[in-house]
């Protein structure tokens, strides 16, 4: 995955070239194909290519149409053709020598900011507007691509690699106590603050956000939001909705290949087996050459699993190749990352080795991962006001014979009534225990017992009634989907992840549905998918992987994760004797799978030399 940097010197003063040159250079992990740099008085651009399009091959940022206007950046532009009819240049310039970075610059020279109204893909650059002495930051819709910006001085930073930016010598280490009490109370700061990174000096941009720098003051503002106002379809027969789903399905996954060798991360469930399917079809249709090749994390002992089953149904039926990684050979915890915040990564050294499996078969990986949060059941009280009653009845009727469950009313019921049950802390119904091992002054400057319990507090809250698009913003933008930037440094360049159903077209598309029968049990999707793929997936209900952490702290050699010895860096965060026993100890599942979170953390800082 491309890398880039851009420095602007808000007093003036050149950039040091070679500066820029080192900074540049701390990318090539992430780009070994070219490498290029661009400067001129107060601004200077840098890139490392990471060729995953055909049309790469054209790419040189930083670049410009006609030196007025600079561009650096990790782009990836869906619906092209589109675009350029828009721009009025289907005429003048030839696509497939057309790199997507040129896209955004005729873009941004007929409609200037407003271009990000105009442009879809997976996208974080930077533009330098000569004219104007401004620079443009952008960030795509739903946040897949990285780009975290820094002061120092008068000089601001702008990279999507958190490693490039701490090169700069005056960038501090200083770790952010908001992040690293977010990752021990919630497993992951980023799913309740995205601007934070784990570093004080360090931010980062939101999605569908754009950050001007003019005059040596920052603005952010929002650019897009998933629709609110789109009118539910209705059509006359229910294949013509099985069928408008299939064509701009088609459509996003077709956008999303662009070169010869694909990965397909691919599971036996219904999300990435239908992308499988669908790649397939492309090709058969379009005739265009296409090598995939699937990918697929199993256990057989373990934690057993049917995805080995399921997935090679799939594989068969598509006659798709297909390699499995064996989950089962990989211990708990076998290796410490320099990741660029902690995580819970039970197996890391199974998915570093997935990575470079992965990277060995082709550059560009597709996965389903967003599946389940588009196709996103709402509850049938939200439909039924528009529903004709007769044809609502026949709906659940049909949905209980096929799937045998009754879709769910959306109101929350069932939730309070398991809090009621099983009331916790002060009667808040969690799914996880609060810490009991944090360390007294950490917790009480960063009030975490009153972060946590207004998080738990909110979730659920939304009512019964509440508008689809909201339900649908909390579920596609609030998760982190940015896989770009979580390896500090690595031996081999990561393949790049593109998700078909993280696409704006497709989400306008399932806010037109009525969710209801559509949307219950993924029914669109399953009816799709019907002719393409084996009946027993169509038909398999979804079955999560559960608690496979608990599974790895029963395995024989486990009981180090008991007997670590923590350094003085974690004890500021923890109280290490306060931690439960975890191997042989009596704690259920959701207790072990928060009080690890500290030998995570201790691991983490190992990784970052703060031991």
């Amino acid at each position: 995955m491309s890398g880039f940097i851009a420095i602007v010197n808000t007093d003036g003063n050149p950039v040091d070239p070679d500066l820029l040159g080192r900074l540049t250079s701390s990318l090539r992990f992430r780009g070994p194909d070219r490498l290029k740099v661009w400067s001129e008085g107060q601004v200077g651009l840098g890139h490392t290519l990471f060729k995953t399009t055909d049309e790469a091959e054209f790419e040189h940022m930083p670049s410009s149409l006609e030196g007025d206007v600079w561009i650096t950046g990790m782009v990836r532009i869906d619906a092209r053709q589109a675009l350029i009819n828009k721009l009025g240049l289907h005429s003048k310039i030839r696509l497939d020598h057309t790199p997507d970075s040129a896209l955004i610059l005729y873009a941004y020279r007929k409609w200037g900011e407003k271009c990000l109204e105009h442009l879809m893909g997976d996208f974080a650059f930077v533009l330098w507007d000569r004219s104007q002495q401004k620079l443009i930051c952008a960030k795509d819709h739903f946040g897949t691509r990285q780009l975290c910006y820094a002061w120092v001085g008068s000089s601001f930073l702008v990279s999507n690699s958190l490693h490039c930016l701490q090169q700069h010598p005056a960038i501090s280490r200083q770790l952010n106590d908001k992040a690293i009490g977010g990752f021990l109370l919630f497993g992951d700061h980023t799913w309740l603050d995205k601007k934070l990174t784990v570093y004080t000096d360090i931010e980062t941009l939101l999605p569908a956000h754009v950050l001007l720098l003019n005059n040596g003051r920052t603005t952010v503002r929002k650019y897009w939001d998933i629709p609110r106002d789109i009118p539910i379809v209705r059509y006359q027969k229910e294949e013509d909705y099985i069928e408008a789903f299939r064509e701009v399905f088609k459509e996003v996954v077709h956008d999303r290949l662009r070169t010869e060798r694909i990965v397909l991360s691919m599971s036996g469930g219904m999300d990435s087996s239908s992308i499988a399917a669908t790649l397939c079809d492309i090709q058969n249709d379009s005739g265009q050459k296409f090598t995939p090749k699937a990918v697929t994390v199993v256990y057989d002992k373990l934690h057993p699993c049917q995805e080995h089953y399921y997935a090679d149904l799939v594989a068969r039926r598509l006659g798709l190749p297909i390699e499995y990684i064996v989950g089962d050979e990989y211990p708990l915890f076998s290796k410490v990352l320099h990741t660029t915040r902690p995580l819970e990564i039970e197996q890391p050294s199974l998915w570093l080795d997935t990575l470079q499996r992965e990277s060995m078969l082709g550059r560009v990986v597709l996965t389903g991962a967003a599946g389940d949060n588009l196709l996103n059941y709402p509850g049938s009280l939200r439909n039924l006001h528009k529903s004709n009653p007769c044809t609502f009845l026949l709906h659940m009727i049909r949905l209980r014979k096929q799937y045998g469950k009754m879709p769910g009313l959306g109101t929350g019921l069932l939730n309070k009534l398991h809090g009621w049950l099983a009331k916790d802390d002060g009667n808040l119904s969690v799914a996880y225990p609060y810490p009991s091992w944090l360390n007294a002054e950490f917790e009480m400057k960063m009030d975490l017992k009153e972060w946590w319990a207004e998080v738990w507090a909110s979730q659920g809250s939304s009512s019964a009634f509440c508008s689809r698009a909201s339900l649908l913003h909390d579920s596609l933008v609030k998760p982190n989907w940015c896989c770009d930037d979580i390896v500090m440094t690595s031996d081999f360049v990561l393949p790049e992840q593109r998700d078909p159903y993280l696409d704006t077209r497709v989400v306008e598309f399932v806010l037109s549905l009525p969710a209801l029968p559509w949307l219950f049990n993924k029914d669109i999707l399953r009816r799709a998918m019907a002719a393409k793929l084996p009946a027993e997936v169509i038909e398999r209900p979804k079955t999560p992987l559960g608690m496979l952490q608990h599974s790895l702290l029963e395995l024989p050699g486990s009981q180090w994760v008991d007997d670590w010895q923590s350094s003085p860096a974690l004890l500021q965060y923890v109280d290490r004797e306060k931690i439960p026993q975890l191997v042989g100890g009596s704690c259920d599942p959701a207790a072990s799978y928060v009080n690890v979170r500290p030998l995570l953390l201790q691991r983490w800082l190992e990784g970052v030399g703060r031991y």
